[in-house]
């Protein structure tokens, strides 16, 4: 496949087809307001009476999990519709930096759940309920941002027919099911 047709002649730089539904995560400021939200979060946890001081880490590592979990890995495709689907199969992680691993970003991104679990678990002096808890939820933020489980759909769970696997015709099959042989 051939990139030639997606840049202006005389600025190879610049990428006609350029995806506007990751480009924001790498600006300048994304990062600081990132752990500012965190941290506004878990602000809002500790001055409510319904969590104790050391569940308020372990409970802002959950909230933070299923949201990243939601938003970075399992929401696939891009609103952008200059895109003509071409990003329909990926999630939003598997869309920054264009797929390449270990860049800045995903570093950041693999590094913040990280030390949440870190904090959560020192927070509550290490007790085997909240190293499972914690662990856990890191283990299930972190693995799907490694290279290896790049565009990998464990057990087929939020695969797209026709995208994520090969759909194979042949002329038994009828709208994808075995076609009924009439008998005489």
């Amino acid at each position: 496949r051939s990139y030639s047709d997606k840049f202006l002649s005389g600025s190879s730089d610049y990428d006609l087809f350029k995806n506007k539904n990751v480009d924001w995560m790498s600006g300048p400021f994304v990062k600081i307001v990132y752990i500012a939200v965190i941290l506004f979060v878990w602000g809002l946890i500790h001055i409510s009476t319904f969590f104790s001081a050391e569940d308020c880490w372990t409970v802002t590592n959950m909230a933070h999990g299923v949201t990243t979990f939601v938003m970075l890995h399992w929401i696939k495709g891009c609103p952008d519709d200059s895109t003509q689907g071409e990003y329909n199969g990926l999630t939003l992680f598997e869309q920054i930096d264009a797929g390449v691993p270990w860049t800045a970003t995903k570093k950041f991104l693999i590094l913040v759940p990280t030390l949440l679990c870190l904090i959560a678990c020192f927070t509550a002096s290490y007790k085997p309920f909240y190293i499972v808890v914690n662990c856990g939820i890191m283990l299930i933020c972190v693995i799907g941002k490694f290279p290896q489980m790049h565009r990998v759909r464990i057990f087929g769970i939020n695969s797209t027919p026709g995208i994520d696997n090969a759909v194979e015709y042949s002329p038994d099959t009828v709208n994808g099911k075995q076609a009924r042989k009439k008998r005489s």
